[in-house]
């Protein structure tokens, strides 16, 4: 057999942590960053991924896993190995749809449950200095030091800063799994929690299924040719937007001209042969702002 295959690819990461034969394992990460309640997984359920349209014309998006907990609390789990334009506001959005679908004509609004963004990242989320790789971020006024409320919890965990040492924490044990690629690390994190020893187990046999190993191979050509056409086409759009921007007046950092970025890159990935679905993931445009792009 080869090497381990890398859990934090997309195809191992929903096997290991979106399946319902593997709700203990989820449950066992979502307990290591989460303050919620004990029982309040007692019941989980995994949701269907896709966000509902309310109209025609309607952005659409597709969850990584979402997850529905025993009091209804609606979590979302999204793995991102490259921050793309507008990530931030994709997220948003989501969220956003999260909190319309709880609710029908007529319903009262305190039917609306907590929602919970959590956003694994392989990449430089923050330009600040700031070392953490866990934060959490809610509606809170930093003045006077009082939160608004709690219906909105967005969890950003950062692999790029995950110290090399444990520092004593469940968290770091299961970022620590999404970081690993040696067997010594597979088998020493084996050892921490019957969870997480059946989450190394997933990765052993997926890594000895030779059709799987061709799937995860090819997916990671796909993301590795992507990542490439997407720099290729930032630096396009950047050049372009900040030329257009100064014809029209407006700031290399205005909403403008990351739009036109977004637009440019998106140009490129189409002409590549690359599908409005993977581009509307990366690039924060609707399916049909993407589709318009090849008139």
């Amino acid at each position: 057999m080869g090497n381990l295959l890398k859990p934090k690819n997309d195809l191992i990461f929903k096997r290991i942590f979106g399946a319902d034969e593997n709700l203990d394992v989820l449950t066992g990460f979502l307990k290591s960053v989460l303050r919620l309640p004990t029982d309040e997984y007692d019941e989980v359920i995994l949701c269907n991924p896709n966000t509902k349209a309310d109209r025609a014309d309607d952005k659409i998006g597709i969850f990584d896993i979402k997850i529905k907990t025993t009091t209804g609390k609606i979590i979302d789990v999204e793995i991102q190995l490259k921050v793309v334009p507008q990530f931030r506001e994709r997220i948003m959005f989501y969220a956003s749809k999260m909190f319309t679908e709880q609710i029908d004509i007529g319903d009262k609004y305190g039917a609306i449950k907590q929602v919970i963004p959590i956003l694994i990242v392989d990449d430089k989320l923050f330009t600040t200095e700031d070392d953490k790789y866990h934060h959490r971020f809610t509606l809170y006024d930093t003045n006077a030091q009082l939160e608004f409320m709690d219906i909105l919890e967005v969890h950003t965990l950062e692999l790029l800063k995950l110290p090399e040492a444990t520092d004593g924490s469940s968290l770091w044990n299961w970022l620590k799994l999404l970081n690993s690629e040696e067997e010594e690390d597979f088998d020493m994190l084996a050892q921490t929690s019957p969870q997480m020893e059946k989450a190394v187990t997933i990765v052993r046999h997926l890594s000895m299924d030779e059709q799987f190993r061709f799937d995860y191979e090819q997916s990671e050509k796909r993301r590795r040719d992507l990542m490439a056409f997407m720099d290729e086409a930032t630096e396009k759009g950047i050049a372009k937007g900040k030329a257009e921007g100064k014809a029209e007046g407006i700031s290399e950092g205005k909403a403008e001209g990351k739009f036109e970025m977004a637009n440019a890159m998106a140009r490129n990935l189409l002409k590549a042969g690359v599908s409005p679905e993977v581009i509307a993931g990366s690039s924060g445009l609707s399916i049909n702002e993407i589709l318009a792009l090849k008139n």
